[in-house]
């Protein structure tokens, strides 16, 4: 029966679907599977159309289904980011941090974007700027995220990280301020709804 579990189901306030957009190359699902399942893989497999990772988020004691889109990084695949990014809550663009072009690219990227979804304010939605495989450059340059944050503010992302998929750095940092984002929108949605 199923009242029988109703007290022990969770509380799913909502599900929110991010999608993960970027060049070929810049570990789009490096990322995804760091984040869902907490882990990494070394050997580079290029994504065809899309791939899907899933994780409950827990903000102030509300659950969150969060839906992880990866989709295929290459030019000839814009059409599939516009058609993904319709029904999207938020978006995670990345940059690899040892290839500069890639980093330009995201422009590219988020005004796909910008020109196929719109959030449920009826403003853009909130793309978080991630600059991936910092662990790749020397020392000195890992932390130096201030060119990277500039370069976000001027474009008009939410906010800006430098990461590492491969060693776990400010990937979950990254997913928990986009999440935190989108839901702080929703909620404003909801409290104007009450009014």
């Amino acid at each position: 029966m199923a009242t029988a579990n109703k007290g022990n189901q969770k509380n799913f306030r909502s599900d929110l679907k991010i999608i993960v957009i970027g060049t070929s190359g810049t570990g789009k699902t490096s990322f995804v599977n760091k984040w869902t399942k907490n882990i990494f893989n070394d050997a580079y497999k290029a994504t065809i159309v899309s791939e899907f990772g899933f994780k409950i988020f827990e903000n102030e004691g509300k659950l969150y289904r969060i839906q992880l889109w990866d989709l295929a990084g290459q030019d000839k695949n814009a059409t599939i980011t516009k058609i993904f990014a319709k029904d999207a809550h938020g978006c995670v663009v990345l940059a690899d941090a040892t290839n500069a072009a890639t980093l330009d690219e995201t422009i590219k990227w988020k005004k796909s974007v910008d020109e196929s979804s719109v959030f449920i304010d009826g403003g853009k939605l909130p793309c978080v700027l991630v600059e991936n495989k910092i662990d790749l450059l020397p020392e000195g340059e890992q932390s130096n995220d201030a060119k990277v944050k500039e370069f976000a503010e001027k474009n008009d992302f939410v906010g800006a990280f430098r990461a590492s998929a491969k060693a776990g750095i400010n990937i979950n940092e990254s997913m928990e301020f986009l999440i935190k984002e989108i839901i702080k929108r929703m909620e404003a949605v909801a409290s104007k709804g009450n009014e």
